[in-house]
């Protein structure tokens, strides 16, 4: 199931590889998936949707926002 307790996660180099997230992106229905790594600078996060298995690389420049359970924040 989708995380349920959210809380926006600004910093994406705090994520865990295997974290469950909520990807919201800009005219996108809003997707649970799994964390794989965050680039060195944090501004890229791939990741893999739970839905389809395929995996994204999500970019903090174009508004793409990721939620995560409060306490894995």
């Amino acid at each position: 199931a989708p995380p349920a307790e959210l809380v926006w996660v600004t910093n994406w180099l705090g994520l865990a590889a295997g974290a469950p997230v909520m990807v919201r992106r800009p005219g996108r229905v809003p997707a649970a998936a799994t964390v794989e790594i965050a680039t060195p600078d944090g501004k890229i996060l791939w990741v893999r949707y739970w839905s389809s298995a395929d995996r994204a690389m999500l970019h903090k420049a174009d508004g793409t926002e990721v939620w995560c359970e409060a306490h894995s924040a």
